[in-house]
């Protein structure tokens, strides 16, 4: 088995999978998407005491999340929105890694990575060409629908009645997926502080039930 070392700094364990040489870091959430939506997403979770880290997109997301500034600015209210957002952020030193682009999202469990050391409950293994970004709960936020689909699909969740309710209990959370930028800002701010209250929910369930979902190789 590969050994992992870790340890906590400012607020997300980093660690070395050392005979692979991968660097690899611990967080509560993980949001992809780092326009308007992933904004809104990460200041809801930093509200609520969840650390994160935002990437920029998945990789077969062809658009940029936070592209269509022109767009935004169009639209009532969105641009004053985005400027909040982008204070807030920076006000509050949220780790957000624009550019950085998610390669492969899977299941720890299987992967044939360790869960670490550090006895942190982790689910999701995300893959960027940095290292890995291992976590409990990610947050699709704001992808275009080819790309979510993709994942989803990849993933195993078939589309019906019970996808919603599938991807919650696995840790998966979609807001704004592929709406676009013409999606009204309430609705947006709606599913961003639903999604936002539902992880700070999942991390309280499971600081009280420690490793009920810790994965592994």
């Amino acid at each position: 088995m590969v050994n992992t070392a870790a340890r906590r700094v400012n607020g997300t364990s980093t660690a070395v999978l050392r005979e692979a040489g991968i660097h690899t870091e611990v967080t509560a959430a993980v949001v992809i998407g780092s326009g308007l939506t992933g904004l809104a997403v990460v200041s809801e979770l930093n509200r609520r005491g969840v650390e994160s880290v935002v990437l920029d997109r998945l990789r077969q997301d062809s658009q940029p999340a936070h592209a269509p500034v022109a767009d935004a600015a169009g639209l009532p209210g969105r641009a004053e929105l985005i400027r909040l957002l982008h204070g807030y952020a920076t006000g509050h030193a949220l780790d957000i890694r624009r550019g950085t682009v998610v390669q492969t999202v899977s299941l720890l469990h299987g992967s044939g990575i360790p869960a670490p050391v550090t006895g942190e409950a982790v689910k999701w293994a995300v893959r960027t060409p940095d290292g890995i970004l291992l976590t409990d709960a990610v947050v699709l936020a704001g992808c275009g629908r080819p790309a979510a689909l993709m994942l989803l699909r990849s993933l195993g969740f078939a589309a019906g009645a019970e996808q919603h309710r599938a991807l919650r209990s696995a840790g998966l959370y979609l807001v704004g997926a592929w709406q676009g930028v013409a999606s009204p800002i309430r609705e947006l701010v709606r599913q961003a502080k639903q999604a936002g209250q539902e992880v700070a929910q999942r991390g309280a369930a499971l600081e009280r039930f420690p490793g009920a979902w810790t994965g592994s190789a």
